[in-house]
């Protein structure tokens, strides 16, 4: 797709430097298609804020939002936050 190319070539590499790599990464074949769900690590909700301030204040990636507002690739967005549960480890 459009938006995914896009991503790819802008999005992920200014979202690599600040947040660092994703923990996943995915798209749905089942159920409600044309969704694309991405898993970032944080050490705490301090760390994620910290990080995601400094990206949002790139003009880069101010321009690169704008952009994918202006295409309409995105339709909705939806964020939570996941602690994992006692018998999973991740980072293994």
């Amino acid at each position: 797709s459009h938006f995914l190319k896009l991503y790819e070539d802008v999005g992920l590499p200014m979202q690599r430097h600040y947040l660092g790599e994703p923990f996943g990464f995915f798209q749905t074949h089942i159920g409600d298609l044309s969704r694309t769900v991405h898993l970032w690590k944080y050490e705490s909700l301090a760390d994620r804020e910290e990080r995601r301030d400094r990206m949002e204040a790139d003009p880069e990636w101010q321009a690169y939002r704008r952009k994918v507002i202006e295409t309409d690739y995105l339709l909705d967005m939806h964020n939570q936050i996941l602690k994992p549960v006692s018998f999973f480890n991740p980072g293994k």
